[in-house]
């Protein structure tokens, strides 16, 4: 159900402008998402946020260009990074994330949750193969449980 009430929009939105929520300063995980992802990550931000820990939304709002350095102004003082991405695991967005972030220079832990690599199903059979608000929320749980090891 993505029907909801947008609040009124006051002013211009920066080319490039993130949208950023949740806590500020130090942050266990920073989750970058876009469009339904975003949607669906603000939903079990909310549920991360009840169950303990300091977590941020950054919404991307825009997909290109990739401002970089931006974004990882965005990230500064998070503990890890999980980045949303409801497209298929091969050819998304987040594959050019991952790689930019890594390329300037993140070293936090960082994963992706993305859909799975096929046909994606009308109606409810779609939440089979795409990220969901529980499938989000265990993937935040999993990477602060996971070592720098690993």
């Amino acid at each position: 159900a993505m029907s909801f009430r947008y609040d009124q929009i006051d002013g211009d939105m920066a080319f490039g402008e993130l949208g950023i929520e949740g806590d500020t300063g130090d942050v266990d995980v920073a989750i970058i998402s876009y469009g339904n992802g975003a949607y669906l990550s603000r939903q079990a931000l909310a549920r991360l946020r009840e169950s303990g820990g300091r977590y941020r939304l950054i919404d991307l709002r825009w997909l290109a260009p990739m401002d970089i350095p931006r974004l990882l102004d965005a990230l500064e003082g998070a503990g890890s990074c999980l980045i949303v991405d409801e497209c298929r695991r091969s050819g998304s967005p987040s594959e050019g994330l991952m790689a930019g972030l890594l390329e300037q220079g993140f070293s936090k832990r960082l994963r992706r949750l993305t859909a799975e690599d096929s046909f994606i199903p009308l109606g409810p059979a779609s939440y089979t193969v795409l990220p969901s608000v529980t499938t989000i929320v265990d993937a935040a749980h999993d990477l602060l449980e996971a070592t720098d090891d690993a």
